[in-house]
């Protein structure tokens, strides 16, 4: 039973405050890639899959001891490092969007989006709420180190379900809409998503915005 109210935590917190916060990343992201309904499922899959395995880790730390992620996210700068990232996928994503016209196989920027999907998703998990430190604090009573782990599994399936389902089934669709019916303007679309997420990155990395 505890492991239902755990996902329900998880759900609360995925229906509010992830959604909204996963909105200026995402959103850029499928409207660059909204006529690839493949691809997009595949990142969608890749950023929320980073995300659960993140709260996996924080339910890890929270079984060894909560003040340590404390410490951990007091000392690192995983703000810092998660606008990198972004930044770092809208330059590929606008260096892919001006070559693929030029190139069929050299230009290919799956390997590197992928790993700032992974990345990003892993490091927006990183932030203290009274939903995770609930979290913690049930994996900081667990018997053992997998009952914790169960714990995060649990926990970031219900953060993600609804995000997923809602960009997927949503924004997807008004992206995929886009594009389609814009099909001679991929490339500035593709350039204006690009830019904007480097500016998301920008203001995440100073600080201005909050994911």
């Amino acid at each position: 039973m505890i492991y239902l109210g755990i996902f329900f935590l998880g759900l609360q917190l995925g229906a509010t405050a992830c959604a909204i916060s996963c909105m200026p990343v995402i959103s850029p992201i499928l409207l660059a890639n909204g006529e690839n309904k493949t691809k997009a499922f595949a990142i969608l899959t890749q950023f929320f899959g980073a995300k659960v395995f993140a709260y996996m880790i924080l339910s890890i730390l929270g079984f060894f001891g909560a003040g340590i992620i404390k410490t951990l996210i007091n000392e690192m700068f995983f703000v810092q490092i998660l606008g990198f990232f972004i930044m770092i996928l809208g330059a590929g994503l606008l260096y892919s969007s001006f070559m693929s016209n030029g190139c069929k196989t050299s230009c290919d920027s799956s390997k590197l989006s992928t790993t700032n999907y992974l990345a990003i998703g892993f490091f927006s998990s990183f932030s203290i709420c009274t939903p995770l430190m609930s979290l913690m604090l049930f994996s900081s009573s667990a018997n053992s180190l997998y009952i914790s782990m169960a714990y995060g599994l649990c926990f970031g399936l219900g953060v993600v379900l609804i995000p997923f389902l809602f960009f997927y089934f949503f924004i997807f669709q008004i992206s995929s809409g886009i594009t389609k019916e814009l099909f001679r303007y991929k490339q500035h679309i593709q350039v204006f998503a690009s830019l904007l997420l480097i500016l998301i990155g920008l203001l995440v990395y100073l600080e201005y915005l909050s994911l």
